[in-house]
């Protein structure tokens, strides 16, 4: 697995270019995996991360600007190991369950 921190810019043209969307977003997540066939006990692709706009989506939060760009590193760990949030509200209260879980038990508690 290997992550890229970009800024919005280079987020916005990454966007465009691969999911054919409008304006930047916080994670993209590319599996090396073909689709249906992520695995959660391995995570294997790439992960791009633009820290401005995670930056801006947790302003209130507890902890470290690194500290709330890492739960973004830990949604698209979860892309990657086949969690989606876009496929209904069941799927999406699993993944944000599961990564609420996973930053709390690496940065501690009371974190989100």
């Amino acid at each position: 697995m290997r992550v890229l921190v970009v800024g919005d810019d280079d987020m916005e043209r990454w966007n465009r270019e691969f999911l054919k969307r409008a304006g930047t977003t916080n994670v993209i997540a590319f599996p090396d995996d073909a689709p249906g066939e992520a695995r959660p006990d391995r995570i294997a692709g790439d992960i791009l991360v633009s820290a401005p706009t995670c930056l801006a989506q947790t302003r209130g939060w507890p902890g470290t600007p690194d500290e709330r760009v890492f739960y973004f590193v830990l949604h698209g760990m979860l892309h990657l190991a086949g969690y989606d949030h876009e496929t209904g509200a069941a799927g999406a209260r699993r993944m944000r369950r599961r990564e609420t879980d996973l930053y709390r038990s690496v940065i501690g508690p009371g974190r989100t």
